[in-house]
């Protein structure tokens, strides 16, 4: 009776194994799958059988149905495929991905900036070395040097850049640009990010942000949208949940396809789950207008300077209060 049963799951492993070997090797990639009705999701496949098909999403892991299922196959088209260069920058609208899987693509482009004050994050906007980050980062600096990390075969590498120029400065927006020296990255390989070229963000949405929170560098945190249109300042900015501190401002805030929506710009560490960004329709902007924002090195605040306007007392003069005052005492006299 033993010998018998052992047999039959015997012949069973046999009519099965094939399938099962074949589904294994897919399991852990990122795939496509279409479903019934026209809906598809690009996600990282866990396991398929007759029966489910389970993926995961990043913040969760779904289930479904496999007669729902019509195809299942690689990502339609690599991230390049829908995106847009400009001069400094490159804007696009890309495919959903897990998390793990965005970070993967894109935190490369992510660096530390550091100014002889303290440290922030940036990230790079194009193959030249133009990069982002935010203005109170580099404010009255002069000497900013860049760590880029490098991905090799045995893990990564940190290079650091120590000449690095400012092109241009938004302290309104709290931004800035920076450029890499051409000579100092000519050997690497430079990732740039996407920014998204029409957010379309609602409360709830996903988002993560990659940085160097108190020097902790490479750090991925995750959130939603708390809100599209928090107003401070008469400035508009995006609030999210996500766990940002200091260190982590002038680094991108992704969406769920891997697209920069904002740059992080302010956190509260005494408050968990209330944190800000410069959204990404005011990053373009700045970059447009860029020539409007460039950076003069003789004024290392400059960009926009504001000078209190003199106030005339009765009778001085504003160009010299003293003489006036002189003038009247003699004409006393």
């Amino acid at each position: 009776m033993k010998n018998n049963l052992l047999r039959t799951l015997a012949c069973i492993a046999l009519m099965v194994s094939p399938q099962i070997f074949a589904l294994a090797d897919e399991a852990d990639e990122v795939v496509t799958v279409k479903l019934a009705g026209g809906a598809q999701v690009t996600a990282r496949l866990l396991q398929r059988n007759d029966d489910r098909v389970v993926l995961d999403l990043g913040h969760e892991v779904v289930t479904v149905d496999a007669k729902r299922v019509l195809s299942i196959g690689g990502p339609e088209h690599q991230p390049e495929g829908q995106t847009r260069e400009q001069d400094y920058y490159t804007l696009g609208r890309l495919d959903e991905a897990p998390v793990p899987e965005l970070v993967r693509r894109h935190g490369d482009a992510v660096v530390t900036v550091t100014t002889p004050v303290g440290l922030g994050s940036g990230f790079i906007i194009s193959k030249e070395g133009h990069l982002i980050t935010n203005y109170h980062v580099v404010e009255e600096s002069l000497k900013v040097k860049v760590t880029i990390f490098q991905r090799k075969a045995q893990g990564y590498e940190k290079r650091q850049i120590k000449r690095v120029k400012i092109l241009a400065i938004n302290p309104l927006r709290d931004l800035a640009l920076l450029q890499l020296n051409k000579e100092e990255i000519a050997d690497l390989n430079i990732e740039h990010v996407v920014i998204a070229e029409k957010p379309s963000l609602r409360v709830g949405d996903l988002v993560f942000a990659i940085g160097n929170p108190l020097g902790l560098e490479r750090s991925v945190t995750q959130g939603i949208v708390s809100s599209t249109t928090r107003t401070m300042g008469h400035l508009r900015f995006i609030q999210t949940d996500a766990s940002i501190n200091p260190g982590n401002s002038g680094g991108p805030l992704f969406n769920s396809r891997g697209e920069v929506i904002g740059v992080v710009c302010a956190g509260y560490s005494f408050f968990d789950g209330l944190a800000f960004g410069i959204p990404a329709s005011d990053l373009i902007e700045f970059l447009r207008h860029r020539d409007a924002y460039l950076f003069d090195p003789t004024q290392p605040q400059n960009g926009v300077k504001y000078f209190d306007p003199p106030f005339r007392k009765d009778g001085d003069s504003i160009a010299n209060p003293k003489e006036s005052v002189a003038a009247r005492a003699a004409v006393k006299e």
